[in-house]
Formats: C-alpha cells, structure tokens, sequence
C-alpha cells in the first residue's frame, strides 16, 4: 500500500502545545520518515521521525541463556543466587 503524502488529519482530542486548543492539530506525512504536526489556529509545528534508532529488546529471563551456557556477545552473564536458610545461623555468635 502507498503512503500519500500531505493528507491532513485532525487528531481527536489533540491539544496544541502552544495555545492549548483542543482538536485543532492535524497530522500529515512529508516522506516515509517524517510526519508533521501542526495546528491550524496558532500555526505551531513539529517534525516527527520514525527513524531516530533501533528499538532495543529489554532483557528478561526469556532471552538470556540457561545457566551453565555460554554467553552470546548481546546478552549478559547469568549469576546464580543462593539464598540460606535464616533458621541454620540461631546459635552463631555474631548476631
């Protein structure tokens, strides 16, 4: 599907920035990168890229790899935790 470029759109519910009036903002697309939004009353515009950077996926348990294997250069190493059982130190001398 082709993007047409120029076709303006109001945005329900937008407020301008600068004279904060509702539902006088519309959007439209320069290029396949840049849209612009601007409000008919005061004039206000803003660019706005698609292309600032890649998206990073977050870390989570999924995407690390299982203890024990080896570590690939995007990924963090796996430390293991062992937790005690508070009851095993009742007859320590330093508490």
């Amino acid at each position: 599907m082709a993007t047409v470029f120029n076709q303006r759109r109001f945005i329900a519910g937008a407020v301008c920035p600068k004279c904060a009036e509702m539902d006088k903002t519309v959007l439209y697309r320069t290029s396949d990168v840049e849209q612009i939004r601007e409000c008919v009353r005061c004039g206000f515009k803003e660019s706005i890229r698609d292309d600032t950077g890649k998206i990073e996926e977050p870390t989570t348990r999924v995407n690390q790899p299982r203890p024990g294997e080896e570590v690939l250069a995007h990924e963090d190493e796996i430390h293991i935790v062992s937790l005690i059982d508070p009851r095993d130190g009742r007859n320590r001398s330093d508490h």
